[in-house]
């Protein structure tokens, strides 16, 4: 077995995992607001952590759907990449988003560890965890997303030519 098919394995096998945890944060979510609902509408006491945790689900869900979204080629964009032309066009919009990837998301890891440091020490109002636990989603999805780009520039290949992926 290749590097090139190692990579996309453990791309794809990192994704799945990420669209399964994703289900089950937002899972989560959903069974917590119901409880919540049910809760304060019928009898008439909320425990208030359920609304801090429905939170946190969401945050969590959110950004592991968000590196689901970007493997999967289907995140928000301006413009598609273009599929058909020239190798050197097709190569050359795939380098520039990939070059965009990196300068958007880069400084928002490079930055994370201060993040994080200054979320350890401040705990939720409910819970009682420490918010690191919470914020620790941003740089998680940030290095997932360099997981899965790496997975494509590297095991990429031109589907024009017929060649697999």
């Amino acid at each position: 077995m290749s590097i090139r098919q190692i990579i996309n394995q453990a791309s794809t096998t990192l994704d799945r995992f990420c669209i399964r945890t994703s289900v089950g944060f937002f899972s989560a979510m959903l069974i917590l607001v119901l409880f919540q609902i049910v809760a304060r509408y019928i009898f008439r006491a909320a425990p208030v952590w359920t609304e801090e945790a429905a939170r946190y689900c969401m945050v969590w869900g959110g950004l592991l759907g968000a590196t689901a979204a970007f493997k999967a080629e289907q995140d928000p964009r301006l413009v598609q990449p273009p599929r058909t032309g020239s190798r050197i066009w097709i190569y050359s919009a795939t380098w520039l988003r990939s070059l965009a990837v990196v300068a958007f998301l880069g400084p928002v890891l490079y930055y994370s560890d201060v993040y994080l440091v200054r979320t350890w020490h401040r705990t939720s109002d409910a819970l009682e965890i420490p918010l690191m636990w919470v914020t620790l989603a941003v740089p998680t999805a940030v290095v997932i997303i360099f997981f899965h780009l790496l997975a494509r520039i590297i095991g990429s290949r031109d589907e024009n030519q017929g060649e697999p992926n």
